[in-house]
């Protein structure tokens, strides 16, 4: 409510004038029901209209607790804001790509992700092409902790480095 609203409505619940019911409203920083409590105290309000007043208020502070929470708005900013911090947290880390000593090839764990969703079967393909060319892969960053993750990426190296020498030696003999 505005302030002249709820001047208007503590003249009418406790018949004070104007001036009255702004000071007590002023001294009660515009709380209505402390208001109408004070004024009760004094003798200037009775008792049995306060009931209505206190379920304008309530009727207000529940219309103002349903604009405050819930709301698609509230639900979409969440998901938003969700998205966002894991898309911040995918562009601080990186899939390392390395061939023994030369300069490995960082890419965003962000755009990795987006290469695989978009074109599955070929980043795949060429995934495994990479491990039989000597390629080792590697996930590094300051926000992520996958030791485990760049474990199994070494077996899978040494996995293609031992099927490679296993054929080598079956061309040989």
């Amino acid at each position: 409510m505005e302030r002249n609203e709820l001047i208007k409505t503590l003249m009418e619940k406790s018949k004070v004038s104007y001036e009255e019911a702004e000071d007590v409203l002023q001294k009660f920083d515009w709380n209505l029901i402390d208001s109408v409590i004070y004024l009760e105290r004094k003798g200037k309000a009775e008792n049995n209209e306060t009931a209505a007043i206190v379920e304008v208020k309530e009727k207000n502070e529940e219309r103002n607790y349903r604009k405050k929470s819930g709301g698609i708005r509230e639900v979409m900013g969440r998901i938003f804001k969700f998205i966002g911090k894991i898309i911040d947290k995918g562009n601080q880390n990186h899939f390392e790509i390395r061939k023994e000593k030369d300069r490995p090839i960082k890419i965003s764990l962000t755009i990795s992700v987006l290469l695989l969703i978009i074109a599955f079967w070929p980043v795949a393909i060429l995934l495994v092409i990479g491990l039989f060319l000597g390629y080792k892969y590697s996930i590094v960053g300051p926000n992520i902790n996958v030791h485990e993750v760049n474990n199994i990426l070494n077996k899978a190296s040494e996995s293609a480095d031992n099927i490679k020498n296993d054929f080598k030696e079956g061309y040989k003999g």
